[in-house]
């Protein structure tokens, strides 16, 4: 190999980072390196003292108004100074920044996958003033237990608005949340509850105030809760104070710690960082720690990354468009600096997942997005997405706004001369973390029309146009939506 080239993590440290992150970059394969492999780099990210990166600390500064309270964000669009859709919008902007630039890979990640899970539509009409503080919820929680989550999501007025708990009364119960909770939430259809069973668990819920038309205030009103013993599966409960939180505490702790709730989000974590088809025996050790840790996330995680189906899962994920286009950002170098209208380069990707059929936050259903990867694979989104990578693989461009773009010296060998075959192999190490094969330095010599053997004596002799090419081809490579 060439002096000057980047040094190669080895494959199972490399698979580690890139099932929890949003793209291995240059500064990131540092890092695992630093942590003594990617183990050992991952154990640094549970703990929590990972410092986050200061220009992903700057991205709040892009988008005040997410962080106002919801009266006054309500306030704002009755006076037409703020639009529902302004709100949702700066949302998923916002999400998409921080994944591109944070240092907090697996908090990052698991906040993806919480928020999928105890899923809240950004923009949807009962719930939007709340649902950026519904984030900041989910942030909080996300390597904590699942049992705090739970109680923390199920009764934010995000929560209570979309799935209508605030309809939910004494004498006129509302199923919607009391029935999700159980569905999607917890330990689904196969745990074999009964139609009854869902309406203990909406009694259970009752209570939950949310003026949705005026003061846009949440509380908690005893006066509408409804009394009386429930039960539902092995859980049962006098119910019989009228202030029922205590009741519901009890009942949300007693689903987070359910068999079937262990079973559930061990085959979840696992369809996601793991394969569409994870391996039985993965499932159990995974639910077997997450019922002896008490909802542990960390520990569950580590049972996860721990088991030997996980090593042996490379390339068995595709990623879906959200997270391709912050993956293509990240190993590009390309980092946001503002968000100041809509030709910034945020608002690209944000597009470009859109364009590609799926934008976090926009799935029309309370179950979420579908974490199984083979749904992200057809050929229009594949074709968009081979086009996305040359749209930003230069040094400028139309799209290249509102974000800083490192050098072609940067991000080219420091020793000369070498061949384009050389150059292609250096990319494709930068670019995709293995060795470039035969095939792509034949097509990266084909769209360029340059013989593979031309000698290049530095940087200049590669166009900017060439430059640009070479590594959109190299990003296009086979795998290059898989990881």
């Amino acid at each position: 190999m060439p002096r000057g080239f980047p040094p190669l993590l080895d494959p199972a440290d490399r698979h580690v980072a890139e099932r929890f992150s949003y793209g291995v970059d240059a500064r990131l394969a540092d890092e695992v390196r630093a942590a003594g492999g990617g183990r050992a780099w991952f154990e640094q990210q549970l703990s929590g003292l990972v410092l986050e990166s200061p220009r992903a600390l700057a991205v709040a500064t892009w988008f005040p108004e997410l962080d106002l309270p919801a009266p006054l964000v309500r306030s704002m669009q009755e006076q037409g100074q703020r639009t529902v859709r302004e709100t949702a919008d700066e949302l998923i902007a916002r999400t998409f920044a921080l994944r591109t630039l944070t240092r907090r890979h697996v908090h990052e990640t698991m906040v993806d996958f919480w928020t999928n899970l105890l899923y809240v539509p950004a923009g949807e009409g009962r719930s939007w003033p709340w649902r950026a503080d519904y984030d900041r919820v989910v942030r909080q929680h996300a390597l904590g237990t699942f049992a705090d989550l739970l109680r923390a999501t199920v009764t934010h007025p995000a929560m209570t608005g979309y799935l209508t708990n605030d309809l939910n009364r004494k004498g006129a119960l509302n199923e919607n949340l009391g029935r999700e909770v159980l569905e999607l939430h917890t330990v689904g259809r196969e745990a074999g509850y009964s139609e009854r069973q869902v309406v203990d668990s909406s009694k259970i819920l009752t209570g939950f105030t949310l003026d949705t038309t005026t003061t846009f205030r949440a509380g908690y009103d005893p006066q509408r809760h409804a009394t009386g013993r429930v039960r539902v599966l092995d859980f049962t409960h006098r119910n019989a104070d009228a202030d029922g939180r205590p009741a519901l505490d009890a009942y949300l702790e007693h689903l987070a710690l359910h068999p079937s709730t262990a079973r559930r989000l061990a085959r979840r974590l696992a369809v996601r960082f793991v394969s569409d088809d994870p391996p039985r025996g993965l499932v159990r050790e995974v639910a077997k720690a997450y019922r002896r840790s008490g909802s542990d996330i960390p520990t569950t995680l580590r049972a996860l990354v721990d088991h030997p189906a996980f090593r042996r899962a490379r390339w068995e994920k595709t990623r879906n468009p959200s997270d391709d286009v912050v993956h293509m950002a990240r190993v590009l170098g390309l980092q946001p600096s503002g968000a100041t209208d809509g030709s910034a380069f945020i608002w690209y990707l944000v597009r470009q997942a859109a364009a590609q059929g799926q934008v976090s936050f926009r799935w029309p259903t309370p179950d979420g997005w579908p974490e199984h990867g083979a749904g992200y694979l057809s050929a229009s989104r594949v074709l968009r997405a081979w086009r996305s990578r040359y749209d930003v693989s230069g040094t400028a461009g139309p799209v290249l706004l509102s974000v800083d773009v490192p050098s072609k010296a940067s991000q080219l060998p420091d020793q000369w001369p070498l061949t384009l075959a050389q150059v292609v192999d250096h990319q494709s190490q930068l670019l995709l973390g293995r060795a470039a094969d035969k095939p792509l330095v034949r097509a990266v010599a084909r769209t360029l029309d340059v013989p593979a053997t031309t000698e290049l004596a530095g940087p200049d002799d590669l166009s900017d146009q060439h430059y640009r090419l070479l590594r959109g081809t190299v990003l296009n490579a086979p795998r290059g939506l898989q990881r």
